[in-house]
């Protein structure tokens, strides 16, 4: 009997923990969107010529970068600061970068700041992320 109870009481608590791990993963979706369509927006972006200016201690490029999150992978970025990690600080100077991030299209025009998604995909002419649920 106390054995029955000991098995139960674990299978209890490993559905438990799957449940919350579940949760726990679907709130961790850093921003309410598929990985897929986020991934589709950044290649589409790189495919199209986008290009983000940033320099590694600035904490508005992190928050854009968090918000891509492994998809960041796939936007074009250019470090400004010269003791950054293969940095282009000429190039940044050329491009009269002054604040960070910095987004550059195709067509020269410019966003500058954190950007949501949408902005990004409508200015680019990508699609936009497709939100989870």
């Amino acid at each position: 009997m106390v054995f029955e109870k000991g098995v139960k009481m674990k299978k209890t608590l490993i559905v438990l923990l799957f449940v919350i791990s579940v949760i726990i993963a679907a709130c961790s979706s850093s921003s309410g969107y598929t990985r897929e369509s986020i991934d589709a927006l950044a290649k589409c972006m790189t495919e199209k010529g986008v290009v983000e200016y940033g320099a590694f201690w600035c904490q508005n490029c992190a928050k854009q970068k968090k918000m891509f999150g492994s998809s960041y992978k796939y936007i074009k970025y250019i470090e400004c600061d010269p003791r950054g990690e293969n940095e282009q600080a000429e190039l940044c100077i050329e491009k009269k970068v002054e604040k960070y991030p910095d987004w550059e299209f195709a067509d020269k025009s410019r966003l500058v700041g954190v950007q949501e998604f949408e902005a990004l995909a409508t200015k680019s002419g990508c699609p936009a992320p497709v939100k989870v649920g």
